[in-house]
């Protein structure tokens, strides 16, 4: 008996952790797909805007910018979003999810059934 919950508990972790997994690499996989798409389309859109003849200096240095922030701040995220799933937790997170556990547990049993 007191293995087969041991085993339970590690599957629920395993299961969890995997899911985190996943759901880095399809943030990943966005990230790609997307600023690949806005370099590409930056590139299309500044020679139509060249040709165009827009001469606002200030709209070509907006543009400019929120081009490459968009990946560079996006990018900032995905990297604390990889951080967190690949287990280098910040204190703070940690603290909290270790509070969220005891918390849980100090409850009746039937809130587990809930998570089954």
């Amino acid at each position: 008996m007191e293995n087969s919950k041991t085993l339970q508990e590690k599957y629920k972790k395993a299961k969890k952790r995997v899911v985190r997994i996943k759901g880095f690499y399809k943030h990943l996989t966005a990230y790609l797909i997307i600023n690949t798409v806005i370099i590409c389309l930056k590139t299309y859109f500044m020679d139509f805007v060249e040709i165009k003849g827009v001469g606002d200096e200030n709209f070509l240095n907006w543009l400019d910018w929120n081009i490459i922030s968009t990946p560079l701040l996006w990018g900032i995220g995905l990297l604390i979003h990889g951080i967190c799933v690949f287990r280098f937790k910040f204190g703070f997170v940690q603290k909290w999810e270790e509070r969220q556990i005891r918390k849980y547990m100090e409850n009746d049993s039937s809130t587990y059934d809930e998570f089954k």
